[in-house]
């Protein structure tokens, strides 16, 4: 890996960057575990019993926050922010700012070359601008289904192909499912 501003940076799609994360992660948490033991045992005092300092959990798959994305028909930007799409298929915020800020648009989710591939949350078509905001747990959820949605359209209404998936028949069984579609949603909240 790379050196960063806050430590090593691995690549999540390189099989020798992702065994040496695993192992530069463990090597860090025992350390601080080292530091953390030794911290309780200094607080409770010479001869003192500490209450113990243990790990009790490690993540068994490497976590990394960026990989890949998807280069689709259209890539949502920090741009994009408050503005209405008419393939909207889902809203979300920006942890940062009050209310729904930003409108995802289909094209956002499927493949410009692949016409049958779909993708979600931090794997959408998306710039580096609004790549926090695409890979939080509510956009995943949004984007989700999504993109599962009009997977399953596409296989029962089309060939698969889903750019030739009818965007208002979409909205409508998003709509029906509870999701929220509504250009006043995106519109800048007054302070």
């Amino acid at each position: 890996g790379k050196e960063n501003a806050v430590g090593p940076f691995f690549r999540g799609d390189d099989a020798d960057d992702v065994t040496a994360q695993v192992i530069e992660s463990r090597r860090l948490m025992k350390r601080k575990l080292a530091a953390l033991q030794a911290e309780a045992q200094a607080a409770a005092g010479a001869g003192a019993t500490a209450g113990s300092v243990d790990m009790i959990n490690i993540p068994s798959i490497p976590c990394f926050r960026m990989t890949r994305r998807l280069v689709g028909p259209f890539s949502l930007g920090e741009r994009h922010m408050h503005t209405w799409f008419e393939d909207a298929v889902g809203l979300t915020g920006d942890w940062r700012k009050p209310g729904p800020v930003y409108a995802i648009p289909l094209r956002a989710l499927i493949g410009a070359k692949n016409r049958n591939l779909a993708a979600a949350g931090r794997c959408m078509s998306s710039d580096r601008t609004v790549w926090d905001v695409t890979r939080v747990i509510p956009t995943c959820a949004v984007t989700g289904e999504a993109a599962g949605t009009a997977a399953a359209m596409a296989v029962a209404e089309t060939t698969g192909d889903l750019q030739a998936l009818p965007v208002k028949k979409l909205q409508e069984a998003l709509t029906s499912q509870g999701v929220l579609l509504d250009p006043e949603l995106v519109k800048p909240v007054a302070d």
